[in-house]
Parts: C-alpha cells; structure tokens; sequence
C-alpha cells in the first residue's frame, strides 16, 4: 500500500499542493488530468526525483519520503521507455535484476518468464531500436515488473502509439494487470483509457486533486464542474435554483423547467447524463416516476458506435439523448420530429452553486 499525506511540492513556476492519496495493494490507480496539471511531477515525487517541502510518503507502512529512488522498491515506465538502446531486449529486461546481485541462473529463469508473459520471448536477441513501439512498451513493462516491485509508476506509457496500437496494449494492460495482479499508478490525459485500466482515478487539475472515484462514480456524479468539462460531457446547463419541500429544487434553465432531487439555490450548474433522457412518442403516458417531461424537436441524429446521440431542441436549450439502433428505427425518430422527454429528478445532478 502507498499512503501520501500532505504533500506539497515547489517548483517555483509549478506547485503541488496538499497531496492526499492512498493506493491499496494490487489496485490499478490512475491519474487523470489535463496537460500541466501536475500528474508527472506527482509520479517523480513518488519516485524520489523530485523532493516535497512537506507531506510524507509511506510504502507498505514505511515512510520513505527522504529515501533515494533506488531504496524505494517501486519500479517506473516513463513515456519514452528509456531502453538502454546498446543492450539487447533481454539486457534491458535483466538490467534491474543485476544491480540486485541475481546470480546469472537465476536472471535468465526470471527474464525469460516475463518475456513469456509479455509474449516478447522471441525477441530477447533484438536490439530496442528494431521494435515497434508496442513492443518497446512491452519490454519497458518486463523491466518494470521482474524486479518485483512493490508498485509500478506508468507516466504515459500509451501515449506514443498510434490509436489502433493504444488500444490493443489498453486491453492487454488490463488483462496483465487481472494475471499478476500489481499495483499500479498510471498517468494520463485519455479519459477513456482511464475508463478501460483504472479501479479508482484521481482527478488533477493546477497541482491538487480535486476527486478519487471510479470511472462509473464520475460519469454518474462528477462533482465538479472542471470533471464536467475535461472528460467532455453532454447535457452541461446553467440555470437558476429555487428550493421546494421535501428535498427538490426547481431549476429555471433559459425557458426550460427541471425539478432536481438535489436541494440548491441561486445560480448553478447541472448536467444530465444522455443515458438518462428517456424518448417517447407523443401521446405516451410517461413514467409517474419522472418528474419532468416536456417536448423536444430532433435537431440531428448522430452514429457514436454502438449507439445513436439524438440531440433535441427544447426551446433555447439543446438536449443529447443516446438510442440504440433498434430503438431508433421503431420510434422513426429523424430531423424536425417532435417527441415526448423524461428525466427522473435524480438524474439532475447539481454540480456547482
């Protein structure tokens, strides 16, 4: 387990400030945040490259904080690989093994293991630079991981791929992580590599980390309105709020009028997942349990695989709904027709006020 506590880093034109974060043994964390937010300069002071001016850093209860990177037991995957390009694959995988005084029996038993489970096996003979960046990569890992770490820190590792590349080495870090079952803090910018890899992800923008949660609790709840905008989200209002009893509160968005579960007052924003905007023909008795149905006019219909987003005009506001193919064919649903929309109040989630 890792246990961060307080820390905070000055770079001087760059901070890190009140770092709290703990990993447990075997999870998968990733760090997700926009270009400039910190996530590399919080691996590096994990590591020990970079020193804190406060907080401490715990690895399976000891505080290694002032420790060199080399007595810490956590092995890194930085972006580029940094394979030693004058060694062969199987040098670079056993490189870590050596400065640990392994015996050369017991190197080769242990490279030629992890070459097997990372399927690089036949290239032990290769030199770094004949690989493709896949394979780099997979080499990077075995280096990583055949030292037995007590974590290993991934800085990017997918990010020089190309998309076809990235996403086969996504499915095959989940698969490797599920087999060896290490603990693993990565760093990205890719939401949706986050969404593949991660237990939990930790949010950062501008030096601190704003939430930790799975993927699932981000997209249901983000909690915040920068979460909102980094990962993309559709259905992003601002309005005005006004309490009502029993817990809901009325909110006035342009000409449009949603009852929220959410107790709020004042100017606020919300967003509404395209998952929860349900699609009636007219006429149809809607859900008692929806406490806002009004009508939308289809502006356009668009295929994201493995579903269509209708965007619906509701007055002044723009609404994005998702349907699947059958769906969408059984409700005729095309430009300029007119349809009935649910929304459940619990599926106006207040963000910020």
């Amino acid at each position: 387990m890792i246990e961060i506590r307080e820390l905070s880093v000055d770079l001087g034109e760059f901070k890190l400030r009140d770092i709290d974060l703990s990993i447990g043994d075997g999870e998968y964390l990733v760090v997700m945040g926009p270009s400039g937010a910190g996530k590399t300069v919080l691996l590096q002071t994990i590591l020990g490259i970079v020193r804190p001016i406060r907080g401490r850093i715990m690895v399976d209860n000891v505080d290694v904080t002032d420790l060199p990177p080399e007595r810490r037991g956590l092995s890194y995957v930085p972006q580029n690989y940094a394979l030693f390009p004058h060694m062969t694959v199987l040098e670079n995988i056993a490189f870590g093994l050596r400065l640990r005084g392994y015996n050369e029996g017991e190197i080769i038993k242990k490279v030629k293991t992890f070459a097997e489970i990372l399927g690089i096996e036949n290239l032990l003979h290769r030199n770094p630079t004949t690989l493709s960046g896949g394979e780099q990569q997979r080499v990077a890992l075995a280096r990583a991981l055949v030292v037995d770490p007590r974590a290993i820190l991934l800085d990017e590792p997918l990010s020089a791929l190309d998309k076809s590349k990235r996403i086969e080495l996504q499915s095959f870090l989940r698969r490797l992580h599920s087999e060896l079952g290490f603990t693993a803090i990565h760093v990205t910018h890719d939401y949706l590599e986050a969404s593949l890899l991660a237990d939990r992800i930790a949010v950062m923008f501008d030096g601190r980390i704003f939430r930790v949660a799975s993927f699932q609790e981000l997209i249901e709840d983000p909690g915040d309105e920068k979460i909102v905008e980094f990962m993309g989200m559709d259905n992003v209002l601002r309005g005005r709020a006004e309490k009502m009893k029993e817990g809901l509160s009325k909110v006035r968005v342009s000409d449009l009028e949603l009852v929220t579960a959410y107790e709020a007052e004042g100017d606020i924003v919300l967003v509404i997942r395209p998952e929860d905007i349900y699609i009636h023909p007219l006429g149809q008795l809607t859900p008692m349990s929806a406490r806002n149905v009004f009508r939308g006019v289809v502006e356009s219909v668009e295929f994201r695989s493995p579903v269509h987003v209708v965007t619906f005009r509701v007055g002044e506001v723009r609404l994005r709904s998702v349907i699947t193919r059958q769906a969408l064919e059984e409700l005729g649903i095309g430009p300029k027709k007119e349809f009935l929309l649910s929304v459940k109040a619990t599926a106006v989630k207040v963000i910020s006020q």
